[in-house]
């Protein structure tokens, strides 16, 4: 049988030409290569386990809460719905009461309107209609000579110094004369008839100088409504 030979190491002269020792360093214990790479796999392992049952218990703890809170996530949603409705509804109640406060508030009263004019027309001259519109009136009358239409023009200038028109809106639409009562009948014996168009004043005054007003003329109910949407706060 033939003897075994030693094992040939061809990079021993390598080795010793490179300053290193010559004879190779011992190779590393196998099993404990495997044992420490076991090691760090297992632990990774576990890391991740661990890990994934920390979300999963985070998840059912998520989802327990969101089950308790399911019944409040409701009743809120019920009382925003509620609230919504509520504002929409003072919405509406405070446009309305606004809407009606500003129509009292510049509202010319049939009775104020009335004494008004009735203190303004200058004898001699007779209404005989007027007609109250959105943003004014139309007066209509006649008046006989002799000074027909000095009267008229007069009762153009007091209905400037009225305080429920707007001077700047008064116009002398028409005016002329009517055909003579009859056929022997002298000029001045003719009536004029007359046309004036005119724009109620903006209210700047205060309340209590339009309640004044209002008491001055006659326009008690008028004046007992403002002082009530006072008291209730809609008008300052």
């Amino acid at each position: 049988m033939s003897a075994s030979l030693p094992p040939v190491d061809l990079l021993r002269e390598r080795r010793v030409e490179l300053g290193l020792p010559a004879d190779p360093s011992p190779p590393l214990d196998t099993r404990r290569l495997l044992l420490i790479g076991a090691a760090v796999g297992g632990g990774l392992v576990v890391a991740m386990v661990a890990v994934s049952l920390l979300m999963r218990l985070q998840q059912q703890m998520l989802s327990r809460e969101l089950e308790r809170l399911a019944p409040v996530r409701g009743q809120v949603a019920r009382l925003e719905q509620e609230l919504a409705a509520e504002k929409t509804a003072n919405d509406t109640t405070r446009a309305s009461n606004e809407a009606l406060a500003g129509g009292l508030v510049t509202l010319r009263s049939g009775s104020a309107l009335m004494t008004d004019l009735s203190q303004r027309t200058p004898r001699g001259l007779q209404l005989t209609q007027f007609t109250v519109e959105k943003e004014g009136l139309i007066l209509k009358g006649r008046s006989a000579d002799p000074g027909a239409f000095e009267r008229i023009n007069a009762l153009v200038l007091q209905l400037k110094a009225s305080p429920l028109l707007d001077p700047a809106k008064i116009t002398l639409a028409r005016a002329g004369r009517d055909a003579p009562a009859g056929a022997g009948a002298a000029p001045e014996e003719s009536l004029v008839a007359f046309e004036i168009s005119a724009g109620f004043r903006a209210s700047a005054e205060s309340l209590n100088q339009r309640l004044a007003l209002l008491q001055s003329l006659g326009a008690e109910g008028l004046a007992l409504r403002l002082q009530t949407l006072r008291r209730e706060g809609l008008l300052p």
